[in-house]
């Protein structure tokens, strides 16, 4: 999986249709890229099982079986579903789950993120939307370096909450930027959990999450979604 280049600073889009100029749908490529997360689960191992990267520049292909779910699961927020997935030291299967959030944007974080301040602006009286994913380690399979996959977000309304693009640190309170999982991700029940940032205003909030990664695709009859209710 190529590293994409970094941009000194992030660049502001928002999907809704009354709030921000300029649109952007989330991208839902990659499982082995990004940006802060925390680790928990057994006691690490003392080294990764193995240290070749037979997937650093090739994509495994995914299979569903017995263990994972079927294209077209529906889920409740909170609720685990168990997927193919793959670092670049091996493939298997990880739990995932997630949740959505939503608080009120503070100004103290609006300031401290890297926008112009315009665009700062225009977040004043929004809310933050903080989607958390939690994966756990099924197989004990190596997955030093995995970063939680990106989902697509709809909200109530049918449209996508805004987001920040870039490689810039988008930390606020209460959701912290992703970094990659680190090396002892390897032991069986492990778990690596990341938050990821959307905006948008509070009556139109995220109410669904899709999976579309392979070997699921984007139309909802194939990808894994979550639901608020």
């Amino acid at each position: 999986m190529p590293t994409r280049p970094r941009v000194r600073y992030a660049i502001f889009a928002v999907l809704l249709g009354a709030t921000l100029a300029g649109c952007t749908t989330p991208d839902a490529t990659g499982q082995v890229k990004a940006a802060g997360s925390t680790t928990s689960g057994e006691a690490p191992s003392s080294a990764p099982k193995t240290t070749e990267k037979p997937y650093l520049t090739t994509t495994p292909t995914l299979e569903v079986s017995d263990q994972t779910v079927k294209p077209g699961t529906k889920l409740k927020f909170g609720e685990q579903a168990i997927i193919p997935f793959y670092s670049y030291y091996a493939k298997g299967v990880v739990g995932l789950t997630v949740t959505v959030e939503s608080v009120k944007a503070p100004d103290a974080d609006i300031d401290e993120l890297p926008l112009k301040e315009e665009d700062k602006a225009k977040l004043r009286g929004k809310y933050f939307f903080f989607v958390r994913e939690k994966l756990t380690n099924v197989d004990g399979i190596n997955l030093a370096e995995v970063t939680t996959p990106i989902l697509t977000a709809s909200t109530k309304s049918g449209g996508f909450p805004g987001t920040l693009l870039g490689m810039g640190k988008h930390d606020v309170t209460g959701c912290e930027d992703q970094s990659f999982a680190p090396k002892d991700f390897s032991t069986k029940g492990a778990v690596f959990e990341g938050c990821r940032l959307y905006f948008g205003v509070a009556s139109d909030p995220i109410t669904s999450l899709a999976y579309t990664n392979q070997p699921y695709e984007s139309a909802a009859s194939r990808a894994v979604t979550w639901r608020n209710k």
